[in-house]
């Protein structure tokens, strides 16, 4: 199995699409899947902000899913939604320890829903730390973490 990283391709987003349309998927990350069009428009401006960076993770040639850094509230985040088919498989943490040797610039933060698990074993095994607390603006408890 080979993972790889790369820029993300207009082609990627149909792939995108129906990940974040994955129920399962959406409850475990506390998120609301969006329409097509509010997809399309966040995507266009996630591609367009130079702040951003933003690399498709790619499964022996497929599109697995994604990994990004972006400028929030001060802080640099980091961001990653896989396809269910990859989930389980080490795939999350390998692309994101990955990205995180491309993209050197610290700290940087993640902040997972207190229930994703399996999102907070990735951010450890790469080295992040508890930093805090915080409630979503669902009202979901979520746990910060950090990476120097």
């Amino acid at each position: 199995m080979t993972i790889d990283l790369r820029a993300v391709r207009h082609s990627d987003l149909a792939t995108f699409f129906d990940h974040q349309r994955d129920a399962e998927a959406a409850a475990m990350a506390g998120f609301t899947p969006r329409t097509r069009t509010a997809f399309d428009d966040h995507w266009r401006r996630i591609i367009a902000d130079p702040q951003n960076v933003v690399m498709t993770a790619e499964v022996d040639d497929a599109v697995a899913g994604y990994v990004s850094a972006f400028p929030q509230e001060g802080r640099q985040q980091i961001a990653y939604w896989f396809g269910r088919a990859y989930w389980h498989r080490g795939i999350g943490q390998a692309a994101v320890a990955q990205f995180l040797t491309l993209h050197r610039r610290r700290p940087i933060f993640g902040t997972i829903v207190r229930s994703n698990a399996a999102s907070g074993a990735i951010l450890r095994k790469c080295g992040f730390i508890p930093f805090g607390q915080d409630t979503g603006p669902d009202g979901e408890p979520e746990d910060i973490f950090r990476l120097d």
